[in-house]
C-alpha cells in the first residue's frame, strides 16, 4: 500500500468521522473493533488535531492524571510522521474506548518493534482489551516473517506489565531477569533501543533501567500506584525502580509462541462465556490498574497479568 491511500472504512464514532485518512476496521473481541492506521503520516493536519484531542483524552480517564503536556510534546515533536501504525480500540456503539501503537525498527541487526504508549479506559478493562490489540498488531508482524524471530522493546515502570509478558511468552523469552545474566544480544538491542530513545547514557545495561525516563511528567504518572499481585515483581519494582524510573523490557517471540498466546486466549474466553450465566467468573487483571505507561516515546502492555 502507497503512503496516503487508505482504505475508505468511516466508523459511526463523531472522533472518526470527516478524516482525510479513514483507518481500516478489524474485529478485536467480541462487541469491540479496531480502527487501525498503517500509515499515520498521511493525516492531514486537521486530522491529527482531531485524533491528537481523542488520545489526550483517553489517556487521562485511562491514567488518572492529566498527560495533556505529555501530549502535546509528543504531537509537536512529529508523534504521528514518526509512528509505523497507532490504532484505537472502538466499544460497541464505535466510540473509542483505548489506543495503542508501535514503531518497526532494525536493532542490532535484528526485526525489532518499540511498543508505543496503549491504554483503557476503566469502564473497559477486565474484557482483554490490551492483551487483543497487543496480539493483533504481533500478529501482522510476526506472520509476515514467520521464518525468524521478533524481538518486542518497551519502556514501563508498571510491574503488572512486566509481570504480564513473563507470564505470557514464557521467562526464558522476557528480560530484565533478576535470576539470570543479560545475554549478549539483549544487551545489543536494550542498548540500541535507549540510544533511539535519547536515553543511552541513562540505562543501566545490567538491569535495564532507565534513570529518569519520566523526566517530562511533572506530576504523577499514574492516579493510582501500580502492583502486579506477584509479591516478588512487586518487591523487585519498590527496590529497583524510582519515581521517574522505567525498566527496559525486551521480549523475544516467533510465530510458535504467538500460538500459544492465542491458545490462551481462547481459553480465557471459552471460561468467561461458561460462567456468564448467573455463575460470577474468574476474575480477568488483564486491564488491571493500568497496562500501560507513557513514557518519552511511549510503552505498553501485553498479555495477561498474573491472577491475585
Amino acid at each position: 500500500m502507497k503512503v496516503g491511500v487508505c482504505v475508505p472504512t468511516r466508523p459511526r464514532c463523531p472522533e472518526l468521522r470527516h478524516l482525510n485518512c479513514p483507518p481500516t476496521l478489524h474485529d478485536l473481541a467480541p462487541g469491540y473493533r479496531v480502527a487501525r492506521w498503517d500509515h499515520p503520516r498521511a493525516l492531514s493536519a486537521r486530522s491529527r488535531d482531531r485524533l491528537h484531542i481523542t488520545l489526550r483524552d483517553l489517556a487521562e480517564r485511562a491514567f488518572g492524571a492529566d498527560h495533556s503536556g505529555y501530549w502535546h510534546t509528543r504531537v509537536q515533536s512529529g508523534f504521528f510522521d514518526r509512528i509505523t501504525t497507532l490504532a484505537l480500540i472502538l466499544g460497541p456503539d464505535d466510540t473509542p474506548v483505548g489506543w495503542g501503537g508501535y514503531h518497526r525498527l532494525r536493532l542490532a541487526s535484528r526485526r525489532s518493534l518499540y511498543l508505543d504508549a496503549a491504554g483503557v479506559v476503566p469502564a473497559h478493562r477486565r474484557f482483554g482489551l490490551s492483551t487483543a490489540l497487543m496480539t493483533h498488531f504481533l500478529t501482522r508482524e510476526v506472520l509476515a516473517h514467520p521464518l525468524s524471530n521478533t524481538y518486542v522493546v518497551l519502556r514501563t515502570r508498571h510491574p503488572a506489565v512486566y509481570a504480564g509478558w513473563r507470564r505470557g511468552l514464557g521467562t526464558r523469552r522476557v528480560f530484565p531477569d533478576r535470576h539470570r545474566a543479560l545475554p549478549s544480544l539483549v544487551r545489543r538491542l536494550a542498548g540500541e533501543a535507549a540510544e533511539w530513545l535519547g536515553d543511552g547514557p541513562r540505562l543501566h545495561p545490567d538491569t535495564l533501567v532507565v534513570r529518569d525516563a519520566y523526566r517530562m511528567f511533572d506530576g504523577d504518572i499514574y492516579g493510582i500506584r501500580p502492583r502486579s499481585g506477584d509479591t516478588g515483581i512487586d518487591d523487585y519494582f519498590d527496590d529497583t525502580v524510582g519515581p521517574k524510573d522505567a525498566v527496559l523490557v525486551v521480549a523475544r517471540t516467533n510465530v510458535h509462541a504467538l500460538a500459544r498466546v492465542a491458545a490462551a486466549r481462547r481459553l480465557r474466553a471459552r471460561l468467561r462465556h461458561r460462567t456468564a450465566n448467573g455463575t460470577r467468573p474468574a476474575p480477568d487483571h488483564t486491564e488491571d490498574v493500568r497496562t500501560a505507561t507513557p513514557t518519552g516515546a511511549g510503552a505498553s502492555g501485553l498479555l495477561s497479568t498474573p491472577r491475585t
